[in-house]
């Protein structure tokens, strides 16, 4: 790999880092069909999977704000070595080993891979990748990433219930362990920008983040937009089912063609974010994404099909636009620390949406859908307050 990022080759370096991504999305995510066939084949109940829901989003965010200042002084790989290998023992385990408590103790392990994974993969591949053109790159490979998981999910459902949880844990210790021989491979130019300090240093440049508006404008947003898209996301496999009548399979037939929406819409979604500018691109979408929102629920079901496709394609393509310009509101050498930062306020987005959501959802599907589209709202109204990078001056807080 050359050293210089903007003329260095990013097929391989985009085609393992996309991979890693991927993987961190899918084992995230592919615990939610799995929860009946969680607590049955380990002998508990539907609430002790859920706790190891929240042990994941809580190891994630340590792992974010440790891990995330540490490579910006030592590299990403090192730390990126260790997530893969962590998520293929935290999977062995589970495949293996039928109780609850390894298995609690492999979703903590798993979550601090996660964790890590989230901020310092998009930290790689904003360092090899200049701005004019990250919107495309990171819509593409996370729009892929997040294809991928989807129909990983949906392909695990249908699995889980011929083989069992262990199986499809049995595949992923698999997958994770084909990631990490890829990571393994791949080598990280040093970049010129980044001096190492002591530990207790980069760590308190959360506080210069948190002090900072544009930087703790920028995390409040995530927290409202991941909290907006997993809100939903939540509840409406189950509302599907219980309230319109959909079948198990044909949920699944949706999920698959949402997952295939996805990839192919972040095509044309990327260039136009570059095109547009990642701010204008992103509050331009997170206005018709809020503005669905609460209309979902009254759509006939040919319409909602259509509807919940474009819904899923808006709402990744402003996640992956979003993250290209927060990759930019700080040095490359406070890039990794940013971003984890922000993932944290993502993790915390998300457990505080869904925690509500399920206080609502008794009452209908219809309430969660108007607080998610109030967060949506939120959302646009704190990115219209973080300025473009390139077009205003940036703010010094946290640049080191």
């Amino acid at each position: 790999m050359k050293t210089r990022p903007e003329t260095s080759s990013f097929t391989w370096p985009g085609t393992v880092l996309g991979t890693v991504i991927a993987l961190g999305l899918l084992d995230q995510q592919v615990i939610t069909p799995l929860i009946a066939a969680l607590a049955g084949g380990l002998r508990v109940g539907v609430a002790e999977v859920g706790l190891a829901i929240s042990a994941y989003s809580f190891a994630a965010a340590v792992a974010a704000l440790l891990v995330g200042p540490l490579s910006d002084s030592h590299g990403r790989r090192p730390y990126l070595l260790v997530g893969a290998a962590l998520m293929l023992a935290s999977a062995g385990v589970i495949s293996l080993v039928p109780h609850y408590a390894a298995f609690l103790a492999a979703r903590l392990a798993a979550g601090f891979a996660g964790g890590t994974i989230a901020a310092l993969a998009v930290a790689w591949i904003a360092d090899l990748v200049p701005y004019g053109r990250r919107g495309r790159v990171m819509a593409f490979l996370m729009g892929g990433a997040m294809g991928a998981a989807i129909l990983g999910q949906v392909a695990a459902a249908f699995a889980a219930g011929r083989f069992g949880h262990q199986a499809v844990y049995g595949v992923l210790a698999v997958l994770a362990a084909l990631t990490l021989a890829l990571l393994f491979g791949l080598r990280e130019a040093r970049s010129r920008e980044t001096v190492p300090e002591p530990p207790g240093r980069r760590l308190a440049g959360h506080l210069e983040f948190l002090k900072s508006p544009v930087h703790r404008t920028a995390a409040f947003a995530a927290f409202a937009m991941s909290g907006s898209l997993v809100g939903i996301s939540a509840y409406a496999s189950g509302w599907l089912q219980e309230v319109r009548g959909f079948t198990l399979e044909e949920v699944g037939v949706l999920y698959g063609g949402l997952g295939a929406a996805v990839m192919a819409a972040q095509l044309l979604a990327g260039p136009l974010s570059d095109r547009l500018g990642k701010r204008r691109f992103t509050v331009l979408v997170s206005v018709a994404v809020a503005a669905m929102t609460p209309v979902l629920p009254w759509l006939s079901s040919a319409a909602l099909v259509v509807a919940i496709l474009v819904f899923g394609c808006l709402a990744v393509a402003r996640i992956a636009a979003f993250t290209a310009l927060r990759s930019e509101l700080v040095p490359r050498a406070r890039r990794a620390g940013f971003l984890g930062f922000s993932n944290v306020f993502s993790q915390l987005g998300i457990a505080a949406a869904v925690a509500a959501g399920g206080l609502l959802y008794p009452y209908g599907f219809e309430p969660v859908c108007w607080l998610m589209a109030g967060l949506g709202a939120l959302a646009v109204v704190l990115i219209m307050r973080v300025p473009e990078p390139g077009s205003e001056p940036r703010t010094a807080p946290a640049s080191g």
